[in-house]
């Protein structure tokens, strides 16, 4: 199965790693959001720091985002086996400048957010908001938006649903998402929220 660590991934990880684009004075650095798996089959693959550089105002600023990652090897019935089951957890900083604070990913709602994941994800298609509901993250209900898309695993196309969130925690914007395979939803929804409901930060 090709969609596994090539195709998700550059949906969570590189995609994400993509959005925020910050500014500020020196530098600033965002603190790892990490989850409890608990019996949901998940397992921690990875953690990246993506710095990038931009300038405001005149002046270079350094931002340091971050990304733990989560995958699940899942029965696609006839195609195979894949780890197509993603969860992760973005985190990138409040900048402060001049007295004030302020994130380029914090007011975007969630259609902003998986507009800016299928802009760096030519595998998805077909991407379409269905409902929102409240998860219980870090203290605070927060507000969790779910999508239908359709990704292609050899070629063949697999409906999945995305649940993505995006709130202030701490000097922290921090960004959620799980992804799993539609047909699997009684099964892998339940497990996206818990590890939603899981989450630390800082870790």
């Amino acid at each position: 199965m090709e969609l596994s660590r090539r195709k998700v991934g550059g949906l969570t990880v590189a995609g994400i790693a993509g959005l925020a684009g910050c500014s500020g004075s020196t530098s600033f650095s965002a603190e790892y959001a990490t989850t409890d798996t608990g019996d949901t089959g998940y397992e921690q693959t990875g953690q990246r720091q993506p710095t990038m550089t931009r300038t405001f105002a005149g002046q270079e600023v350094e931002v340091t985002n971050t990304v733990t990652e989560y995958r699940k090897e899942i029965d696609l019935g006839p195609l195979g086996s894949s780890d197509v089951g993603v969860f992760a957890a973005f985190t990138s900083p409040q900048v402060q400048l001049a007295g004030q604070s302020f994130n380029p990913i914090a007011n975007l709602d969630p259609g902003e957010l998986v507009q800016r994941f299928q802009q760096r994800f030519d595998n998805m298609e077909d991407v379409s908001e269905e409902s929102e509901e409240e998860v219980e993250m870090l203290g605070s209900a927060r507000t969790v938006t779910k999508f239908s898309a359709t990704v292609s695993v050899d070629g063949n196309e697999v409906p999945v649903f995305l649940l993505v969130a995006n709130f202030n925690h701490e000097s922290d914007v921090v960004v959620p998402m799980g992804i799993f395979p539609q047909e699997r939803e009684d099964e892998e929804g339940p497990n996206v929220r818990q590890l939603m409901s899981n989450l630390s930060h800082p870790a």
